[in-house]
């Protein structure tokens, strides 16, 4: 593990309430509590995100970071009767650092998360939410930092009008992961030197391949991956992690084709031999 030199001055933010609060410095990057919609309906379903915008060579860490480092947490203050999802992780990058690879985001980077609202809600006063975020960010040193971010949304009667954000919000929503198509049919192998062979059935070659794992520690991060791609898919080959202690009965991840579209894949384990 990579030995960071943390600085632990973390900065607390106080947002004051608005429709759409205002972007909010912090450590090497600004940070928003956004929404897709200007105002909020009793009952219906509402996008919130927490947006970075990072400074140049500054990275956040995606669900997996890799070989080192910390994915942002969010610990929401949310009014009665509201309810929020899990946040949804765009693909992330490889971000290599001598014989390590980590899994984040450069530049800027938006999570959302979906949130069920109350079935009643009085129109006469807005809605106030409240987000704790706090996240590791780095460059040759990492910094952990947190915020503390408010966004006050009013109540409409009739369908909310669309947020000056939804751009974003739908950027962000075409770099999502998409559950993998019904006819792939997936699974993992293990390798004659001591690897994982993923293959993909797809029914079509799959061109330009990169698997993400989601879980630590099952695959070598760093080990370049072998792709082969078959007239029915592809097939990976992946180095097991020296820290993986016991079998695993399924390998989750994403598989990233070279248009860049990302599937998630959950491809059961054989301890069988494959045929290479």
């Amino acid at each position: 593990m990579r030995a960071f030199n943390y600085i632990f001055g973390a900065v607390l933010l106080l947002v004051s309430p608005s429709a759409v609060a205002e972007s909010q410095p912090v450590q090497h990057a600004k940070v928003d509590l956004i929404s897709d919609k200007a105002s909020i309906k009793a009952g219906q379903d509402v996008l919130l995100g927490v947006h970075y915008v990072l400074d140049p060579g500054w990275h956040l860490y995606w669900i997996n970071p890799g070989d080192s480092g910390q994915p942002p947490s969010f610990d929401w203050k949310l009014p009665s009767g509201f309810v929020a999802g899990e946040a949804e992780w765009p693909r992330p990058e490889r971000l290599s650092s001598s014989q390590l690879v980590d899994y984040g985001y450069k530049d800027d980077v938006l999570f959302i998360v979906p949130v069920h609202t109350s079935q009643t809600l009085n129109s006469n006063a807005p809605i106030s939410i409240a987000l704790n975020a706090k996240w590791l960010i780095c460059r040759e040193v990492c910094i952990p930092d947190r915020a503390q971010l408010h966004l006050s949304l009013p109540v409409s009667a009739g369908t909310p009008q669309t947020s000056p954000n939804a751009d974003l919000f739908a950027h962000t929503k075409a770099l999502l992961p998409k559950p993998a198509p019904k006819n792939w049919k997936t699974s993992v192998h293990s390798g004659k030197d001591d690897d994982f062979v993923l293959t993909v059935n797809a029914g079509k070659p799959l061109k330009g391949t990169s698997f993400f794992p989601h879980d630590p520690g099952q695959i070598d991060n760093a080990a370049p991956q072998k792709a082969v791609t078959t007239p029915a898919g592809v097939r990976i080959t992946l180095k097991k992690s020296e820290v993986l202690a016991k079998p695993i009965s399924s390998l989750r991840g994403l598989l990233e084709l070279a248009g860049g579209e990302a599937y998630q894949i959950n491809a059961p384990v054989s301890s069988e031999n494959a045929q290479k």
